[in-house]
Parts: C-alpha cells; structure tokens; sequence
C-alpha cells in the first residue's frame, strides 16, 4: 500500500502536530473552565470528537480510504471487519483538535451575524455560511492531504479531485459540510441559563448548576456529536458500499 502512496509528506503535521495542538486546546479550555466554572464549546466539542473518533475508520472502509501504512497505528486496534486496514495513532486527536477548532469559531461567527441581522434565521446562516466555508477547507484540507500521500481513495465515487498520489472524490466533504452547517444552526439559540436545544430535550436543565450540570452537559454533546456524525457521514458511507460498492484491493 505504501508503494501506492509513496512516502508521505511532513507526516510530522498529522502525527506530533495533532498531539500538541490536541494539548493546547485541553490546557487552554481547563483554565477557561477553572475561571468560569463552565464548560465552553470548545471543550465540549474536544470531548464530543475525540471520543467519537471510532467512526473514522467504518466510514473509511464505506469511502473507501486506505491510509499511508508509514503511521503509527494504535496499538490496541488491529484487522476489524468493515474497517479500513490501517489506524493511525493521530486519529482520535486530530478529531479533537479539528472540529475544536472548527465548528465553536463557525458557531461564534452564525451567532455574531444572526444578532447583526435578527429579522434573518441563524439557520439561514449557518447553511448559506458555515457550509461553504467548512466545505471550502474541508476540500483544501483533503486535497493536500491525498496529495500528501497521507491517505487517498482507493475507489472513487461521484467526481473526484485527482493528483499524482491519490484522489479525492467530493461527496464526502460535501456530506460533511451539511452536517457542519446542520450542528451549526443547532448550537446558536441558547436559552436564559445558557442551555442549548440538546441540552433541554436530554434533561440537563433538570440538573442543578454546578459540575453535575457541566457534566451532563458534556454527556449531551458526546450523544449528539456520535449520533448525527454517525447518521450524517458515516452511516451512509457504509451503506453504499454494502449496497453499491465492490472489492478493494487496499481496503478489502
């Protein structure tokens, strides 16, 4: 497989760099947390997808994706069925660090907008901004990357982007970039106390204020980023494939 990708490029950037951004972002948003004794949006959102990073490599194997085998794997995930071959170590932290980085600075700047503009909905922004800004550097992002020789597609579906070390088909990030604008618009309204939509239908406004509360608040963003992740991009991933798809030589 290698020899299909040839050595990757800078693979430092994903492996040490995801490790050290991943810690910067942890250790920033304690000591947000220490003095305001409430969890921001980007330590929920570190949480909600570092522990969702499982579903890269189902989603891999249903797209397709077969990664440079010159990464660290992680050592306590081998040969699964319906996985793509090779884990990389970096995984979980470049979840964390991603969408950390991502998805709290697309909903600051939906809500700065919708308070702009009150007599236009948020949701409005969020699909008319946070999707083709997010899909924008999601294809930057992957284009290099498979240029990069960091992972590339071993078979493509709809129209692809192609350069000598791989391709990159654009259904993906584009499936992506929906559900970015969708848990955009969902993570703009907040009520008196500061709660979101999920946060009231999950019972947490039920907890009284304190790390109790900021507790479940947590628990309720991991649910809701597994569940529409998984539902959004995933799912439909592995069920293509299963009803579409064919053999793969570099992800069987």
């Amino acid at each position: 497989m290698q020899g299909t990708m040839g050595e990757p490029v800078n693979p430092w950037v994903m492996e040490t760099g995801s490790i050290w951004f991943w810690s910067i972002l942890l250790a920033g948003s304690l000591l947000w947390v220490l003095r305001g004794r409430r969890f921001s949006l980007v330590l929920l959102t570190l949480i909600g997808a570092t522990t969702s990073f499982w579903q890269e490599f189902f989603g891999d194997w249903g797209a397709y994706v077969a990664w440079n085998p010159a990464f660290d794997r992680l050592p306590f995930w081998g040969e699964m069925a319906y996985t793509t071959p090779v884990k990389p170590l970096f995984i979980p932290f470049s979840w964390g660090w991603w969408f950390a980085a991502t998805i709290p600075l697309l909903v600051t700047l939906v809500g700065w907008l919708g308070r702009k503009f009150p007599s236009i909905s948020t949701t409005i922004f969020a699909f008319a901004i946070a999707f083709p800004l997010f899909l924008a550097y999601q294809l930057y992002a992957e284009g290099s990357s498979v240029a990069n020789g960091w992972w590339t597609y071993d078979t493509v579906v709809g129209p692809a982007i192609v350069s000598e070390k791989g391709q990159l088909p654009l259904i993906f990030p584009a499936l992506l970039g929906l559900w970015a604008a969708g848990l955009v618009a969902l993570l703009v309204p907040r009520d008196a106390d500061g709660l979101r939509w999920h946060e009231r239908r999950l019972g947490v406004d039920r907890v009284g204020p304190g790390w109790r509360r900021e507790a479940a608040r947590a628990g309720a963003f991991i649910l809701l980023f597994q569940v529409t992740m998984f539902a959004v991009n995933i799912g439909p991933a592995i069920l293509g494939r299963l009803l579409f798809g064919g053999p793969s030589v570099l992800v069987p």
